[in-house]
């Protein structure tokens, strides 16, 4: 299996004010990725991953917010639409996204908020500490104004990320939807060819200005991790997608406790990649004496936060995750802005002092993939063909080609997807008369007339005694007449 390469950008920002346009933001990276492929063996990217915080957000208090918010939303859509054309010939599927806590719109939270009254004694004001502590508390402390809410209004307070997912929906051209329900908020964006499935979480359940810390539903998890489970049978490795980072300074309460990775390791998934640190960094998480039983959690930097946004020695930074699945290895490669000037970037390799340079290789944990047998993939591919998925058929069993039902399956695959340089490649010589009459299909398709010629006139067709040979070389040499 050829390597995959993962483009991994976080923390866009996007804002109709941005000091960096879009068209100038696309370029550097266009121009990144002419000097990375040319010179340091880094291959183009076959996927982006959009690890949260698309646009730079609002505040509650804004009394034109929600226009506000629906401009960042459109300066993302050209930003994401443009990266698709750019770098996936106009492939949204190979663009994929998550939330982050940036992008909940807080005039939504905070008109379903309402203040509390501050209790007189003693016992009444212990009783609201506790409550505002409570895990799924409805209760919201606002610092800044040094005051109580309350959620009054939870049907409004769960559309908060409704600006998100209209243009999630318009950036899918509606073939994909992201739902307001907590349980339903994952995506899963399988790519057979490349052997990867990715599963994008939101880590933005109950998460707003006032409750910083990042949270997926168990629901959402159990949900995509049973989706998932099939697709680690056919040899998948599974990445995860989230926003929030896993681990925190000790005045820091804006992350994600790392206990929902034990459910994704559970399953099998084998990468986690975040954002919202601002910072490229590579963690292993390791939680049973099985050696392959952990997970490689990745993060990157902000592709288009401002000064004050960057952690102390940072800069703006993205990352390229080339995964060579053949030799069971990862390699992070860190690519950072290396100019002063923030409206018009200039990227190269990065050093991360933890990396000791720009890059850090990692072992893929993925266990070897039980696979479906034969019989069983043949079944399903053959469903697949009969639905219109002709590639994602031959897919399934292209590993099984040694069972004849299998095989035959593959040819009828291959042939309904047209992919004669394949069939060629995989049915010559031919072993029976299905892989010479799918030759004979290939060869006249691709109007490879020497070949087809060859073809008939070899000891196959001589010697083959069924009908259906004889008839297609002389179908064939009427074909051949003139040529």
């Amino acid at each position: 299996m050829p390597t995959t390469t993962i483009m991994h950008l976080s923390d866009l920002h996007r804002d109709a004010e941005s000091r960096i346009r879009t068209a100038t933001l696309l370029s550097s990276l266009g121009r990144d990725m002419d000097r990375y492929t040319a010179n340091e063996g880094i291959p183009k990217p076959d996927l982006a991953v959009i690890s949260g915080d698309i646009v730079y957000g609002v505040r509650g208090s804004d009394t034109d917010g929600d226009a506000q918010l629906a401009k960042q939303y459109d300066e993302a859509y050209e930003t994401l639409t443009g990266l698709a054309d750019r770098f996936f010939g106009g492939d949204r599927e190979r663009v994929i996204l998550v939330p982050g806590n940036h992008d909940i719109s807080m005039p939504h939270v905070s008109r379903a908020l309402v203040p509390v009254a501050m209790p007189e004694d003693a016992e009444g004001k212990k009783k609201l500490a506790r409550e505002l502590m409570e895990p799924e508390s409805t209760l919201r402390l606002n610092l800044d104004a040094f005051e109580v809410l309350r959620i009054a209004n939870l049907t409004l307070y769960n559309q908060r990320l409704e600006p998100y997912a209209k243009f999630y929906e318009r950036f899918y051209n509606g073939g994909r939807k992201f739902s307001l329900v907590p349980e339903e908020q994952y995506s899963t964006h399988d790519f057979p060819k490349l052997g990867v499935c990715i599963v994008g979480f939101s880590s933005c359940h109950d998460n707003d200005l006032y409750n910083r810390t990042g949270h997926i539903s168990v629901e959402a998890i159990t949900r995509a991790m049973d989706e998932a489970n099939p697709i680690v049978k056919d040899g998948r490795l599974i990445i995860g997608v989230w926003h929030h980072s896993i681990q925190g300074g000790p005045k820091e309460n804006d992350y994600i406790e790392s206990g929902f990775l034990r459910h994704l390791m559970d399953a099998n998934c084998s990468i986690g990649m975040h954002g919202h640190q601002h910072r490229p960094e590579l963690l292993e998480n390791r939680f049973s004496a099985d050696s392959h039983r952990h997970i490689s959690v990745i993060s990157a930097g902000t592709l288009c936060g401002g000064p004050h946004s960057l952690p102390s020695g940072r800069m703006r930074a993205y990352n390229l995750v080339v995964l060579d699945q053949d030799e069971g290895v990862g390699t992070i490669h860190v690519r950072a802005m290396t100019n002063s000037d923030f409206s018009s970037p200039i990227w190269e390799r990065g050093h991360v002092a933890e990396f000791g340079g720009s890059s850090m290789k990692f072992k893929l944990a993925q266990r070897k993939a039980q696979g479906r047998s034969a019989f069983d993939a043949a079944g399903k591919a053959d469903q697949l063909i009969h639905q219109g998925l002709p590639v994602d058929a031959f897919e399934l069993v292209r590993m099984h080609l040694s069972d004849p039902w299998a095989r035959q399956i593959a040819a009828t695959a291959l042939a309904a997807s047209e992919n004669w340089k394949e069939a060629i490649n995989l049915f010559s010589p031919p072993s029976s008369a299905a892989d010479f009459l799918l030759l004979c299909d290939a060869y006249e398709a691709l109007c490879d007339w020497a070949s087809l010629r060859a073809l008939i006139s070899s000891s196959f067709a001589r010697e083959c005694p069924e009908l259906a040979v004889q008839q297609r070389i002389q179908i064939s040499q009427a074909t051949l007449k003139g040529k």
